[in-house]
């Protein structure tokens, strides 16, 4: 995390900005990883995310006027809207728009205010940094008097990214980023809600993210055309078995008996979501019993269904896992988040790691004359306030 002599200097940046004037306070929100569970979020399935301990922070300000004023140092942009008649503008500011807008929804008028965003998370590289921006945004509105619990928070926050902004995501992220929990993963149920907190008892271990220097936004790739064929998939089965509320009703049996009565690409997509599952049922497992290379064969097979079956891996990410996987001591790694570029996850025995991460970098350049970044992390706790600065 950004340590405190740095965030004093933001404080006065703020200041230089906005004006001096009034409390301000700082929140927090992590970005999140996902160990294994892809693309069964909005298949009603299961997921296994860690937040990370790099994020987004918000030094906030209530004002008495509008416009609501706000910044993004790592866009270096500003912009202004007006409480009373907030539109959609295209750009960053939406993920704020959409947060303030649904929140008035749901509790009443709210108070304009100063926002001063600014972080260490990669943007555009699947690890959430616009659930980060959302959440962040929405736990710093208990600085305007709205006192909303972090259920209500995910609700809100999920709505503007799906109903203002227009990315159809499913819950996981903005679940993970609000309720993930220090040295713990999060397994969630993404129909039900249903979630537990599961150890990270892998010792001599480290979690390295590696990106592959490759950025996408989810609406400029397949993502949504992978969700139409998702749906496509469940109603080409349930002319089989049966109403089912998503894929991930779907018992492995079943599918088996089934499958080849389905189109070859809606059989793809419906396998990967349905045994996709079962690993993430496997992990949970080998984090209880603190067995790595279980694990690592876990995600390595995730990787494969990701790539082969579900078709949303790259030249880059399959250059960057296989390198990996070439390293001693690494036991698994895979692709997280959408996919289309972003990042790999690798497990990497810890006596392993500085060897790793002088030698991936230059072996992945070489590949692809790509600059990766490597982010060695372990799971952080999810979004709040921080300790109060004026």
């Amino acid at each position: 995390m950004i340590d405190s002599n740095a965030i004093e200097k933001k404080i006065v940046d703020f200041d230089s900005r906005f004006g001096r004037g009034g409390h301000v306070d700082l929140y927090f929100a992590p970005g999140r990883v996902n160990l294994i569970g892809e693309h069964t979020d909005y298949n009603g399935g299961l997921v296994l995310p860690v937040a990370i301990e790099r994020g987004t922070y918000m030094l906030i300000r209530k004002t008495e006027l509008p416009p609501v004023r706000i910044y993004s140092e790592n866009r270096d942009k500003e912009a202004r809207f007006d409480p009373s008649n907030i539109n959609r503008e295209n750009d960053w500011a939406d993920y704020v728009r959409g947060v303030y807008l649904y929140t008035k929804r749901y509790f009443g008028e709210l108070p304009p205010f100063d926002g001063y965003y600014f972080g260490d998370l990669p943007l555009g590289a699947g690890l959430s940094s616009s659930a980060s921006i959302e959440l962040v945004t929405a736990v710093a509105f208990r600085s305007l008097g709205c006192e909303m619990t972090l259920e209500r928070a995910v609700i809100i926050s999920r709505r503007a990214e799906n109903d203002f902004v227009g990315v159809p995501c499913g819950i996981m992220d903005q679940f993970t980023v609000a309720f993930a929990k220090e040295n713990c993963a999060l397994l969630i149920n993404c129909d039900t809600l249903e979630h537990k907190y599961v150890p990270f008892n892998i010792p001599d271990c480290s979690l390295v993210i590696g990106h592959t220097g490759v950025y996408r936004s989810l609406s400029d790739t397949p993502y949504n055309t992978r969700l139409s064929e998702c749906q496509s998939a469940l109603s080409e089965l349930e002319k089989k078995l049966g109403p089912k509320k998503n894929l991930s009703e779907v018992s492995v049996l079943e599918f088996e008996k089934v499958k080849y009565s389905l189109p070859e690409t809606l059989a793809m997509r419906a396998e990967h979501v349905i045994f996709e599952n079962v690993r993430v049922e496997e992990a949970v497992l080998c984090l209880e019993r603190g067995d790595p290379e279980k694990l690592g064969y876990l995600m390595n097979r995730s990787h494969e269904s990701l790539r082969d079956l579900y078709e949303v891996s790259s030249p880059e990410l399959d250059a960057l896992q296989q390198i990996s996987l070439e390293h001693p001591g690494v036991w698994g790694c895979r692709l997280t988040g959408a996919g289309f570029g972003g990042c790999v996850i690798a497990l990497v025995r810890s006596e392993a790691l500085e060897s790793y991460l002088r030698s991936v970098p230059e072996k992945y350049w070489k590949a692809t004359h790509l600059d990766g970044e490597f982010i060695v992390t372990k799971p952080e706790g999810g979004a709040r306030k921080l300790e109060a600065v004026t």
